[in-house]
């Protein structure tokens, strides 16, 4: 059964192939057959591929071009911009319009926006933004998703005055060029480590509190849940945030799965309920930066492989500067303890102790010293420019890693 073990992750490869497609070629519904032919005829692993690159082709959106009046709510917040969901008035009633369109202003979680204007398509995710001719905004104080983000902006606010890298740390990226350079900016983008991270220590802050395994389960998910509803609920967080809940699931019935068929299945169900992230350039990144991290055996090897699963995306942005791996285990400890006192310091704001929460936040400058340092030496190492070769080549680097690890972990037929 060895050959099955990451069989999943080829349904995610389906899936994505069948929505990379459904942009430029759209297959009639009778193709529906051929699984169902397929099943008949005993071939199941094949039928399901074959399905789901059929549903995720006939659910990505046409090319279309809207004008008229529109209303939603943000749901994805980003550096200047925003993501809605919205809904379309028709003279007569509002229908929703069933794909993410981008704003270009960067409002609160749980705005209501309103505006009128052209939908126009272009070539990432969302795969449609607003032009617009009128914009309005309306605060929804009843949203849970609004005052949570809301309350960690002002907590941001608050640690600006002691240090502006905490900020960052804590859902609020901004450009650094030491942090770009060094290939370090990905400890500012809130991501699966920030979550995964966020998780363990919740984890222990309650391990305290209760020993019953269950509960001790569902309560290390509350901080991550408000961490990820905070900063924004970028893709790469809510992904790391659904296969946290999924995992908790999978212990709390005691049944164990792959993790790399776990993040397969998650990244399967993400492009399914939106076709239109096989177009984000972050998704893909953060999910081959998982799978590198995951088959691998210890930590060496788990930022060798986060590395290489995420360069041949940001190569395609950004000269990689490939001492990152050596930084990024440098400054990973101190990551830690500075969002572990971050952590400490919110619950201290939330409870309105200020002067415990300001403690901290002082206390932890030394660590952000350290980390701004290795930032600046590794800064000044020569990168690898941007070109389709480069790209090409951390593709096959990455690919052979990948089949080096599986090699080794596959049982010997001797």
């Amino acid at each position: 059964m060895g050959e099955l073990t990451y069989l999943s992750f080829v349904y995610f490869g389906s899936a994505l192939l069948g929505a990379l497609v459904g942009a430029y070629l759209k297959f009639p519904l009778f193709f529906l057959a051929i699984p169902l032919i397929l099943g008949f005829y005993k071939k199941p692993t094949l039928a399901l591929m074959i399905l789901l690159f059929l549903l995720s082709n006939f659910l990505i959106i046409d090319e279309l071009k809207i004008n008229g009046e529109f209303v939603g709510t943000v749901k994805t917040v980003q550096n200047g911009s925003s993501i809605a969901k919205i809904y379309i008035f028709d003279g007569t009633s509002w229908k929703k319009i069933d794909f993410d369109v981008l704003i270009y202003k960067e409002e609160a979680l749980g705005t209501i926006v309103y505006f009128t204007g052209e939908l126009r398509k272009k070539s990432s995710y969302p795969l449609y933004y607003a032009k617009i001719d009128y914009y309005a905004t309306a605060t929804n104080y009843s949203s849970i998703r609004y005052k949570v983000f809301n309350h960690f902006e002002g907590f941001r606010r608050y640690t600006r005055r002691v240090e502006p890298f905490y900020e960052n740390l804590f859902g609020n990226s901004s450009r650094d060029e030491d942090f770009i350079n060094s290939g370090l900016f990905h400890i500012f983008c809130v991501s699966g480590m920030h979550v995964s991270i966020l998780y363990l220590i919740t984890s222990h802050i309650i391990g305290l509190i209760t020993y019953r395994k269950n509960l001790r389960i569902i309560l290390s998910l509350s901080f991550p849940t408000i961490f990820v509803i905070g900063s924004g609920m970028n893709i790469p967080s809510v992904r790391a945030l659904i296969m946290l809940y999924l995992a908790s699931i999978f212990k709390i019935c005691d049944y164990r799965i792959n993790p790399v068929n776990a993040v397969s299945l998650i990244g399967t169900a993400m492009v399914l309920v939106n076709p239109e992230i096989v177009y984000s350039l972050s998704f893909y990144m953060t999910f081959f930066a998982t799978i590198g991290v995951l088959i691998s055996e210890n930590n060496l090897l788990a930022n060798i492989g986060g590395f290489l699963g995420s360069s041949p995306y940001v190569s395609l942005i950004n000269p990689v500067n490939p001492f990152s791996i050596i930084a990024t285990i440098l400054v990973a400890v101190p990551i830690e303890v500075i969002l572990f006192g971050l952590t400490l310091s919110y619950i201290f704001y939330t409870i309105r102790i200020y002067y415990l929460s300001s403690f901290v936040l002082y206390a932890l400058l030394p660590f952000v010293w350290f980390v701004r340092t290795v930032a600046g030496f590794f800064a000044n190492f020569p990168r690898i420019p941007q070109h389709p070769v480069v790209t090409i080549a951390f593709a096959s680097t990455f690919i052979i890693y990948v089949g080096l690890i599986l090699e080794k972990k596959a049982p010997s037929n001797k």
